[in-house]
């Protein structure tokens, strides 16, 4: 215990002459100025670099004001993929006016449906995209059946006009071309790739994803606004849209791609200006029991057996006995 005293008494009468031998500008040292702490390095600047850093600060402000600024701005006037705003939503309701419904009966079961769905809070834009989608689906039917054009599949036409509403028509026709190009060097590219058939769908993917991702940033250097406000989602359904066409290319003819590709990208167009028309959204929502008009339009389409319009037109020479 004595040992250990004056051990104790020894080291403490060393560390003061230490202290005692050392300078004084080093004693009156704050701790993060001795140790070199990132608080008391950043507070030592001189006044030109604290200019810098703020320069450098109100730039990147105002460089992110400016974005905020353009993507806002860039907000479609009328994309109804989207929830309305409370403007559109008291015009939509006003719009009831034209129609009153407070009681539903049998002939207005559908349109007392609709106005108490959106005075309960669901989105009006949400309803006429869902009953717009039987009148895309039959003219997807009467383009095959009757005028005789095929397309890919029957929902990829309905979705593909949905995406062009929510990016627009101009940025979604510059994605659809760079798809197309992408989709036609995929498969020149992989035509003699000896693997699976979904390999190669997965490494179209990477011709996919480089040509939309060419096509953004053209559109950026174009000053499309609209591509600051366009989300992943109507991007994956052109995506999808290409794949198909790549899964295509690889079991028809470029002829047969061509058109199959073409009359889906009409009825995406058609599509469009449907979902963006104000008459047919007020049509739609007023009198939703239209949608019905459906039933026996399929039903007819269903029971044509005769020639179809491009079969008139190709045998249009042929002289029947």
């Amino acid at each position: 215990m004595k040992t250990f005293f004056r051990t104790t008494i020894a080291g403490g009468i060393l560390s003061l002459m230490i202290l005692g031998l050392m300078p004084t500008s080093v004693l009156a040292q704050s701790p993060t100025e001795q140790f070199g702490f990132r608080g008391a390095i950043a507070s030592t600047t001189t006044p030109d670099e604290d200019a810098t850093s703020t320069t450098e600060t109100l730039s990147a402000s105002d460089t992110a004001a400016s974005i905020i600024s353009q993507s806002q701005s860039a907000l479609p006037s009328k994309d109804v993929t989207k929830p309305e705003e409370l403007p559109e939503k008291v015009a939509i309701i006003s719009l009831f006016e034209g129609r009153p419904v407070n009681e539903p009966s049998a002939l207005n079961i559908f349109a007392f449906w609709v106005q108490e769905a959106v005075r309960d809070g669901v989105p009006a834009n949400t309803i006429f995209l869902i009953l717009l989608t039987p009148f895309l689906a039959l003219i997807v039917s009467f383009t095959r059946i009757v005028v005789g054009l095929p397309t890919l599949d029957m929902l990829v036409p309905i979705a593909l006009s949905f995406a062009l509403v929510a990016v627009g028509v101009t940025v979604g026709l510059l994605v659809l071309g760079a798809i197309v190009i992408a989709s036609y060097v995929a498969k020149k590219s992989l035509l003699r790739l000896r693997i699976m058939f979904y390999p190669k769908r997965s490494l179209s993917m990477v011709f996919l994803s480089l040509s939309v991702f060419a096509a953004l940033t053209v559109g950026v250097a174009l000053d499309f606004d609209r591509i600051l406000s366009v989300s992943i989602f109507p991007i994956l359904i052109l995506m999808l849209l290409g794949d198909m066409i790549v899964s295509v290319q690889l079991h028809k003819s470029p002829s047969e791609t061509f058109i199959i590709t073409g009359t889906t990208i009409m009825i995406g167009l058609i599509g469009y200006f449907a979902a963006t028309s104000n008459v047919i959204q007020s049509v739609i929502i007023l009198y939703p029991e239209t949608v019905l008009l459906v039933i026996p339009a399929n039903i007819i389409i269903g029971r044509y057996f005769g020639l179809r319009m491009l079969e008139l037109f190709r045998f249009n020479k042929v002289v029947i006995d």
